[in-house]
């Protein structure tokens, strides 16, 4: 037989296994299909991690990739505790389904997917109890043990659920400071019952948890004002920043995201002055945070030159 035939065939053979089987696994460990990894959840009894990614144009996606997911500490512990689907949604689909380009299409407007690289944590029904978008050059074993310890909000959601009054809201507080900042956002009900079931403020919870609504609803009208007046003069929106402060009176880290915002700003506007004079009172609120800390780069990069010449 021919062998430019034969050689054809393999070819021709071989796309066809990868497109009605080697492609269930975007790479080793990972899944592609959303009703295949549920199956596999409950077979298993595990979570399952998504993640959403833009494989070849999105740079922190890329830098996740490397520094996270193909590291040994990643294959070796997070198979244990979840199982992994991975949606793509890169620029080069020719080595994508119709099936996969459709499901990411659907699941990411079903999850509400703003950006890219977004994780989330859901059960075996596919039920969200964490979400982390973006990735802060975080080592491979600190990232994987923070999504290790995300396995205990579903354990304190279910014993929530058995429990009521304060020990319900103690608990609801547990899960809701495993899933982070986010879950503010997230999980207003359970923050407004938490509020109620300690409403003399006897577990400290209710103070804690106005605040928490108080702060988000700062953090959302000033991402309001950014995104709602593109194409604005950077003096407009310094005054709507200014009548934001006055109204809401933000205090702490809010305090500091609402001042470093303002700064940039005046960057934009070119008063520079300025511009450093709210950068370093920024800082000083929370040195440690994590705006605080990209704060010294900011100044060192952007106005050390400026004194020196």
């Amino acid at each position: 037989m021919n062998p430019l035939f034969l050689g054809t065939v393999r070819v021709a053979l071989a796309a066809v296994i990868f497109t009605l089987a080697g492609n269930a696994f975007a790479e080793e460990g990972w899944l592609v299909s959303f009703e295949k990894a549920k199956e596999q959840a409950a077979k298993e009894g595990k979570p399952i991690l998504m993640e959403f990614t833009g494989s070849d144009w999105c740079p922190p996606c890329k830098a996740l990739h490397k520094n996270v997911l193909v590291k040994d500490v990643f294959k070796k512990e997070m198979p244990k505790h979840f199982i992994l689907l991975k949606l793509d949604n890169p620029k080069d689909k020719s080595k994508q389904t119709e099936d996969e380009k459709e499901q990411y299409k659907k699941l990411s407007k079903e999850y509400k997917v703003s950006g890219v690289p977004s994780i989330f944590l859901v059960d075996v029904g596919g039920k969200p109890f964490f979400k982390k978008v973006g990735y802060s050059n975080q080592p491979a074993d600190a990232w994987v043990k923070d999504m290790v310890a995300k396995t205990e909000i579903p354990d304190a959601l279910e014993d929530a659920n058995a429990a009521k009054g304060l020990e319900r809201a103690k608990l609801l507080d547990k899960a809701l400071s495993l899933m982070g900042s986010d879950a503010a956002n997230q999980r207003k009900e359970d923050i407004n019952e938490i509020i109620t079931l300690d409403a003399k403020n006897k577990a400290g919870l209710k103070a804690k948890y106005e605040s928490i609504l108080v702060s988000t609803e700062i953090k959302d009208s000033l991402q309001a004002i950014m995104r709602g007046n593109r194409g604005a003069k950077p003096e407009e929106l310094i005054a709507k920043v200014d009548k934001l402060i006055k109204e809401k009176a933000p205090k702490g880290e809010v305090l500091q995201e609402v001042l470093f915002m303002k700064s940039n700003l005046y960057f934009q506007a070119k008063k520079m002055e300025k511009a450093e004079a709210l950068l370093r009172e920024a800082m000083k609120i929370a040195p440690d945070s994590k705006t605080g800390k990209r704060i010294p780069s900011i100044l060192e990069r952007y106005f050390s030159k400026k004194k020196a010449s």
